[in-house]
């Protein structure tokens, strides 16, 4: 009698022990889906995958954590698109599991990338630059923009074409190549002084983590940003 009931306590361990390695993450996992799309306003469609050991779960730290989300507020502007994959996290789960918040200690490394509509482009020139009626196009590595400009009281129409260069470890800028305003050409170093305002195009400062860009590309319609992620970068 005494074997059997040893024979059963072992089985309930065990069986406890495999829960909490199998259900462990995933409570933790939907809890980051929540602070994400608590601090992350309009964001949607977030799915987050995260693996660890229950004994480093209880202290909060994390192997690894991969976020895939769409409609992302970055600081000034939303991307289209957000994946980010995370090594050696370190969270507050107190806060996290009380209060929804993403509260993150600690990041060893982890990459990511951040892709950006030409829509969420136009949308930022309008709302945060003041570009009238912006219209942008990427294709082959350039950016060409089309919006009305004051100059003065005046309203013009102006065109520009240039490429995205890193400019700082979380914004891009755009380098003018040509610059027409009502159809005149203006030339490059003129241009550079009147689309200053523009710069930087993008910023990731709103992302709550240690971040570098690495590179940028506009093509077939989308910017898209790699960048590394972490304390030690």
């Amino acid at each position: 009698m005494a074997g059997r009931r040893l024979v059963t306590w072992l089985l309930v361990i065990v069986v406890l022990v495999i829960g909490a390695v199998i259900i462990a993450p995933i409570v933790v996992a939907w809890r980051v889906e929540a602070a994400i799309a608590e601090n992350f306003p309009g964001t949607t469609d977030v799915d987050v995958r995260v693996r660890t050991a229950p004994w480093r779960l209880i202290r909060g730290t994390l192997d690894s954590v991969e976020v895939e989300a769409r409609r992302a507020l970055l600081g000034e502007i939303i991307a289209d698109q957000l994946s980010v994959r995370l090594r050696d996290v370190q969270l507050d789960l107190s806060r996290l599991m009380l209060e929804r918040t993403l509260a993150v200690a600690r990041v060893g490394d982890g990459e990511g990338m951040v892709v950006l509509g030409h829509e969420d482009v136009a949308r930022f020139l309008a709302t945060a630059r003041g570009v009238g009626r912006p219209v942008v196009t990427l294709a082959g590595g350039v950016v060409t923009i089309e919006g009305d400009v004051r100059v003065g009281t005046v309203d013009l129409r102006a065109r520009l074409e240039g490429r995205l260069v890193v400019s700082s470890p979380t914004t891009v800028d755009i380098r003018v190549q040509t610059l027409t305003v009502s159809g005149i050409e203006i030339p490059e170093e003129i241009g550079r002084m009147l689309v200053g305002n523009l710069n930087p195009l993008i910023t990731l400062r709103g992302i709550p983590l240690p971040v570098r860009i690495e590179s940028v590309a506009a093509d077939e319609g989308q910017v898209r940003i790699h960048v590394r992620v972490g304390d030690r970068i």
